[in-house]
């Protein structure tokens, strides 16, 4: 940046030029005194406040010239020996302008059609016509968890023919319920508590209700996790997570509290994983007494296997394989080492697939096996009784799952000689 240099001589000569000092005017439109007769009781009628002088915006309405105005209103009340005698000085008899300005008051507070009144009612309604909208959303929620059914399906739609498990029932709770229609019908069409987010929402605060009744019974005690994790429907990798604890009446019980995603299946993403569910429920890993977990190696591995994760931290943690897989691992490993075993189920699973599996075979099972149950009730071979000869099919034995494969063979033996009587060739 250039400086330019002026010489002194022209600085000199120049004029310097004060400025004028402008006095405000009072505007033509402001009022400089005050008159009594311009408060109106029209709030729309009377003079605004910035239409009167600076000096006198202060002053209180109508006031001066009463009996301890200066006092209370300007220099401050210091006489208290007196102060019963001036308070009801100043103010005044029953007609007078302290007392008018309290009675205009209250009858503004009193007016039942006043704004407030209006808005206050019209607030307790809504909040009445919520609570309805949302106890009956809440009701068939706790109803569908128990029962252990979807929520929802792909339309719910008003025009869609089911709209899926929770609306359905919303809808047959205000078809047999005048006081929750009438609540859905009044309210507010954002606010019908039917919403596919409002359902997860009331979802989660059921489980969180649910999650802090087992804390409490839980308390302060020690113990046991069991987890185990497999792919869903959506093959996605989730980890189940449950307490075995000893409650405060003495009975050891198991609850469910947590199923999580996990992208990885190693010990230490599963370690991860149940460090930050216990810490979501304020639980100590040093308050762990037992383990409980499958054969597989990210689990149980000895060295870096989940439950030595733990022992590392907690040497009170003692690892237990469970005892159903180890069971179902020992008589799968016997039956397969035996060829007549080996031989009876492949024949088990014969027949099964044999009967069921076409549509018309399994009808006439049914068929023989309900005729078959006559004749024995008539004959007194069988006596009749609530719960007893109901109607079954053969079941499919599962690979993991010993007990599977004993209703498998309590259900043939019952249905043995229906089977022998249908003198069905494809049996053989």
């Amino acid at each position: 940046m250039r400086k330019f240099l002026v010489p002194r001589t022209s600085i000199e000569k120049v004029n310097v030029k004060q400025p004028k000092v402008e006095v405000e005017e009072t505007p033509p439109n402001v009022a400089n005194e005050f008159n009594p007769s311009e408060i109106v009781r029209d709030p729309g009628c009377r003079k605004q406040i910035h239409e009167y002088a600076p000096d006198i915006q202060d002053q209180p309405t109508g006031r001066a010239g009463h009996f301890g105005y200066e006092v209370f209103n300007k220099d401050g009340f210091k006489d208290w020996k007196h102060a019963s005698k001036g308070f009801k000085d100043h103010i005044g008899s029953h007609d007078s302008k302290h007392n008018s300005c309290v009675k205009h008051y209250d009858d503004y507070n009193n007016q039942r059609q006043s704004v407030t009144s209006i808005f206050a009612r019209a607030t307790r309604e809504s909040e009445e016509l919520y609570k309805i909208r949302l106890t009956c959303s809440l009701d068939c929620t706790r109803y569908i968890l128990a029962q252990g059914i979807v929520f929802c399906v792909h339309d719910e739609s008003s025009t869609s023919l089911n709209k899926g498990n929770f609306r359905e029932m919303v809808d047959w709770v205000k078809s047999n319920d005048e006081k929750v229609r009438d609540a859905f019908d009044h309210g507010p069409k954002n606010c019908t508590m039917t919403s596919g987010d409002i359902q997860k929402e009331l979802a989660t605060c059921c489980a969180h209700e649910v999650t802090k009744v087992i804390m409490e019974e839980l308390g302060d005690g020690q113990f046991s996790v069991l987890i185990d994790e497999s792919r869903d429907i959506s093959v996605k990798e989730q980890m189940t997570v449950m307490l075995r604890f000893l409650n405060d009446k003495g009975k050891v019980v198991e609850r469910f509290i947590a199923l999580h995603h996990v992208k990885y299946t190693t010990s230490e993403a599963l370690k991860d994983a149940l460090y930050g569910i216990l810490d979501r429920h304020t639980l100590s890993i040093s308050r762990i007494r037992g383990q409980g977990y499958d054969g597989a190696s990210n689990m149980r591995g000895e060295f870096n296997g989940l439950q030595r994760k733990i022992l590392d931290e907690n040497p009170y943690a003692f690892y237990v394989h469970c005892y159903a897989h180890r069971l179902q691992l020992v008589v799968v490993s016997v039956a397969s080492s035996c060829s007549y075993i080996h031989d009876f189920f492949e024949y088990i699973s014969l027949i099964i697939t044999t009967t069921s599996a076409p549509c018309k075979r399994k009808d006439a099972l049914k068929e023989a096996q309900h005729q078959d149950i006559l004749n024995k009730l008539e004959s007194g071979e069988i006596s009749q009784g609530k719960g007893l000869h109901q109607s079954s099919s053969l079941a499919r034995p599962g690979d993991t799952r010993w007990g599977s494969h004993y209703t498998t063979l309590i259900r043939l033996y019952k249905m043995w000689s229906s089977l022998l009587e249908l003198k069905l060739d494809w049996l053989y």
